[in-house]
């Protein structure tokens, strides 16, 4: 007869009370689980920076350093100074070398520090450009080289608000960011106007608060060049608002130098000797407003006093004759 095995009841849940159980643990488990996972989430960063640091603390833990124990060294007997000989009597005295320059220069040697414009930074603007009465902007840029040796020659250095190199346009904007990361003290623009052929005259532009400083350019200029203020300027200046005094950080006037199709102010604008006075007018100004003097004025010349007439000796006294003898 066939042996029956027994079979195996252990995994086997025959009851409900069993499956019960089974699930109640197997809920437990999975409940230890989720609370575990989500404290991980929460707290695991803050667990691992502790540690980090810990371990770094550790690491840069400056270990202590034990007295050395070795025997010292024996003093060394003091070396002996050598003794140089005398030199014979007749023999020549080298001359000490000459010292070396130091790498610490305070001022450069080219520069005369006693100029009227030494540590001035003086910023020129030729205004206009090629796209806007180009003839115009070429000798405004020849005017303003001529000026910035000029003012150069003083003490000043000078910065272009435009070169040789810009073939296009310039913004006003441009030019007063120019001026103003240079670190500009002063700023001079120039320009021509076009008012009428048939006057010649020169003024200039101003802000509000840089109308005293422009009227002190004006009065030098003036001065300098023997031309006359515009007649409908007051006293040679025009208050108004110019994007590049606005923007640049320091003062600045804008020359109004002549008018360009008045055929005398044509002829002055390229004439060598009326540029250098207009330099020096332009100097004068700047050396005024810097100083805080007002611009000298023309002096009257001096002439000779009147002769004084000559001393002339009196008539003779006509010589007393002897009476006639009587007879």
């Amino acid at each position: 007869m066939k042996q029956i095995k027994k079979r195996r009841r252990i995994l086997r849940i025959g009851n409900p009370i069993g499956f019960s159980l089974f699930c109640l643990v197997c809920l437990a488990l999975l409940a230890g689980l989720y609370l575990g996972i989500s404290w991980a989430i929460k707290n695991g960063p803050g667990v691992v920076k502790a540690m980090r640091t810990t371990v770094q603390e550790e690491v840069m833990t400056t270990p202590t350093v034990e007295p050395s124990r070795e025997p010292k060294d024996e003093l060394l007997p003091t070396p002996t100074p050598e003794v140089k000989e005398t030199p014979a009597l007749g023999t020549p005295v080298a001359s000490p070398p000459t010292p070396e320059p130091t790498v610490y220069v305070t001022a450069d040697p080219s520069q005369d520090i006693s100029a009227p414009l030494y540590g001035q930074i003086i910023g020129i603007d030729p205004c206009r450009d090629n796209t806007k009465r180009p003839e115009e902007a070429e000798n405004n840029l020849i005017l303003a080289n001529h000026l910035k040796r000029y003012l150069e020659s003083q003490g000043a250095k000078v910065v272009l608000g435009r070169t040789e190199e810009d073939k296009g346009k310039v913004e006003d904007s441009t030019r007063a960011k120019i001026f103003r990361e240079a670190g500009c003290t002063y700023v001079v623009r120039l320009k021509c106007n076009y008012i009428n052929a048939k006057t010649s005259a020169c003024y200039v532009k101003a802000t509000k608060k840089n109308k005293a400083f422009g009227q002190k350019m004006i009065d030098a200029y003036v001065l300098a060049t023997g031309m006359k203020k515009q007649s409908n300027k007051k006293n040679g200046v025009q208050v108004e608002d110019d994007a590049v005094a606005d923007k640049c950080g320091c003062p600045c006037v804008a020359y109004l130098l002549g008018n360009w199709e008045n055929e005398q102010d044509y002829t002055n604008l390229h004439d060598e000797v009326f540029i250098d006075r207009m330099c020096e007018g332009i100097f004068n100004g700047l050396v005024a407003e810097i100083n805080g003097q007002p611009v000298p004025t023309a002096t009257p010349a001096i002439t000779d006093p009147p002769a004084t007439p000559a001393i002339t000796d009196p008539p003779a006294t006509p010589a007393i004759t002897d009476a006639p003898a009587e007879p």
